[in-house]
Formats: structure tokens, sequence, C-alpha cells
């Protein structure tokens, strides 16, 4: 029959004043017969923890991060555009003409007289005594303009297309 006997010490909770004692636990244990172990707890001091003063800070609010704009549905088109329009009129892109005329003004709705640009237009145009190239913007990638400009640039670009394969022939 043999006994043994531990003594742990454990810290609960921090102690608020300077007077008080760690809580100390004991366990004893003793051998049985049969093969057994007993366990027996015993508390020394019985501290229960205090309530704080002050009630703990919380945490800061994390707000989510506001989304990116949407790309602008509407696009502020070019609805002033010269009487003569240039020799040459580009997709900014491809820096060609466009392949598809009919497919370069859409309507916005299916019963409206709203077109929307599907390319970004620009003349190349030749200015001063010298006759310097420059290019400017006619029409902006999703603008949308009223029938009557469409149709012009339509007008031109089927003029410059024709002139094109007029010149092959």
């Amino acid at each position: 029959m043999a006994a043994t006997t531990r003594t742990r010490k454990t810290a609960a909770a921090k102690p608020a004043d300077a007077g008080d004692a760690p809580v100390a636990e004991t366990e004893q244990t003793t051998a049985e017969p049969a093969g057994t172990l007993a366990t027996e707890e015993t508390t020394t001091t019985d501290a229960s923890p205090k309530a704080p003063d002050a009630a703990p800070l919380e945490p800061p609010i994390v707000h989510d991060a506001p989304e990116a704009p949407a790309e602008p549905g509407y696009v502020s088109p070019t609805e002033v555009i010269p009487d003569d329009i240039a020799e040459v009129i580009l997709d900014d892109a491809t820096k060609q003409p466009p392949a598809d005329i009919e497919a370069v003004f859409q309507p916005v709705t299916p019963y409206g007289s709203t077109l929307r640009c599907t390319v970004r237009l620009v003349e190349r145009t030749y200015v001063g005594p010298h006759r310097n190239p420059i290019e400017r913007l006619l029409q902006p990638k999703g603008a949308h303009v009223s029938e009557s400009i469409a149709a012009r640039i339509r007008e031109r670009l089927v003029a410059q297309a024709d002139a094109v394969t007029g010149s092959e022939k």
C-alpha cells in the first residue's frame, strides 16, 4: 500500500491585491490492491475571480472596403462634329478603318432612337499651312449618339470604304 502525495500550484486567476495568496491544489493518490488508482482533489484556498473595475475595450469595427465604381454606363458623346468630316476615319485601337461599318453603331434599346458607338473613332486630318497630320477624337467608345450623327458618320465610313475598294480595282 504505497501512498503518493503531489502538490500542484496553479494560478487560476491573477491576484488583484498583493495580499492574496495563489491557489494551491493537492492531489492524493493511493494505490488500491486491485490495481486501480483513487484520486482526491482538495483546494487549500478558494479564490473567485474579481470583476474588473472597467469593461474591456471592444475590438474596433472593421468596415468592408467600398466597391470600385462600375464602368460608367453613359459616355458623353461628341455631338458637335465638324461639317466636313476628315478624309480618313479610323478605329483608334487598330489605326485602320472599321472592318464592319454596320457594327460601329448599335441601338441602345430595341425601339429607341439613340445609338451607342462600339469603337473609339478618330479622324485623321491635316491642319495648318504645312498640313501637319493630326488625329482628333470623333466619337468615344460607348457614346450614346442620335441617329442623325450616326448616319453622317456611317455615310462617311461607307464613302471611305468605297473609295478604298474603287482605287484597288
